[in-house]
């Protein structure tokens, strides 16, 4: 960041720039950099929360950081996928919308395909149809040449097969990243549904539960409600850290049967409905919390259900054998037309089209990379936040008004 400041100082003072331009350039340029350093340090604190480097955040100075073995290993590749969900894990704020929406996102955009992880993630599959597509149009190119014995023939078709099932294709595709999209939606409004049910149901706790006796068990209450969603997020995410993250909300015996329960979610919601049940409220009091309790459970039902249950396996056979088959024979279709051709055309086809399955197959699982660690820290936040909020209205109406 030094050296290029220090570049940029120096290329401005030997153009002949007037002082007030010089200084708007300037002011652009430290505002660039700013934002570029601010996404940079994100992502390695996103790392280092995770406890976790991955292969992309090692080297924050590395404009590329990918292990290119991976274009030709399917194993790294999908090594390199997986650990780049983390990255994935985007939170917006005004600034990110700004750039979302900016005019220059398409240069962007265009630029980082050598470091997109998806297209990262197609390599190996669009690079062997390359190849063999590469081979089959040096085996016309031989045949053609008479370089072959006479007996072998030349492979060519006509392109009408391909134009007649390029349609069914493209509904294949389309249908698995419209299927797999619902399903990132339903599991985002999951979520949503567990923050606003948590931060409605501790603020009718906080209301209600005055009595004397109800003190501890609505502290009890409040400390079981923060912990629910981190229990949810401990069955949704692989190697989430719970035990450390209960031990923040707990004491050591509670966070024990926590994590001792056959199903943690449930326990949590278990032991919050004998709260509200064993507390002084009124009985629509309770019934009107129970009613949020039971929110909960759904949200917990639905983020099982898309957990648990994938799109048809066959259909997604189908679309990943309909794309292999289909550009073999493409090379073959385009050898009239296009001869060489045919080879950059293939590469051009499996990128764009294994590119939209790959989307469809990434977000068809949206847990990992829905931003679940800062929705459940949103929780306990607000979940603090109407404690406080409570405490202070408390210390507000109890102190003796000063009168003139």
């Amino acid at each position: 960041m030094a050296v290029a400041m220090m570049a940029a100082i120096c290329s401005l003072n030997s153009l002949r720039i007037p002082a007030e331009k010089r200084l708007t350039l300037w002011t652009r340029f430290q505002g660039r950099a700013r934002f570029s350093t601010k996404k940079a340090r994100r992502r390695l604190h996103l790392c280092q929360i995770s406890g976790t480097l991955p292969q992309h955040a090692r080297d924050l100075e590395n404009p590329c950081p990918l292990n290119y073995r991976g274009y030709f290993n399917p194993n790294v590749a999908d090594k390199e996928k997986e650990d780049a969900m983390k990255y994935r894990r985007t939170v917006y704020d005004h600034e990110d919308w700004r750039r979302h929406r900016s005019s220059r996102r398409h240069a962007r955009h265009l630029l980082s395909i050598p470091t997109s992880r998806v297209a990262y993630a197609i390599w190996p599959p669009v690079l062997s149809l390359t190849t063999i597509a590469a081979i089959t149009t040096g085996y016309n190119e031989a045949v053609m040449v008479h370089a072959l014995p006479q007996w072998m023939p030349l492979l060519h078709l006509s392109t009408l097969p391909l134009s007649f099932t390029a349609s069914c294709l493209s509904l294949l595709l389309v249908f698995r990243t419209n299927s797999s999209y619902t399903r990132f939606d339903e599991a985002r409004k999951a979520w949503a549904t567990t923050l606003c049910r948590t931060r409605d149901m501790v603020r009718q706790a906080l209301t209600w539960m005055q009595h004397p006796a109800d003190a501890k068990k609505l502290q009890s209450f409040l400390n079981y409600a923060a912990s629910f969603p981190y229990t949810l997020k401990s069955i949704l995410v692989e190697d989430a850290d719970i035990k450390s993250e209960l031990s923040l909300l707990l004491d050591a015996e509670e966070t024990e049967a926590v994590l001792k329960a056959t199903h943690p979610c449930n326990y949590v919601l278990q032991i919050i409905s004998e709260i509200v049940h064993n507390s002084q409220l009124r009985e629509m009091e309770k019934s009107m919390m129970d009613m949020n309790i039971t929110q909960l459970h759904e949200s917990l039902g639905n983020c099982e259900r898309i957990f648990g249950t994938p799109l048809p396996l066959s259909y997604t056979r189908l679309t990943s054998r309909f794309l292999i088959i289909w550009h073999i024979i493409l090379p073959i279709a385009l050898w009239d037309p296009c001869n060489w051709i045919a080879v950059p055309a293939t590469f051009i086809s499996a990128s764009a089209l294994f590119c939209i399955d790959e989307v469809g197959v990434l977000i068809e699982e949206p847990f990992p990379l829905l931003a679940l660690p800062e929705i459940c820290d949103d929780i306990r936040k607000n979940i603090a936040g109407l404690a406080a909020a409570h405490d202070l209205y408390h210390v507000q109406t109890s102190a003796p008004s000063e009168k003139p």
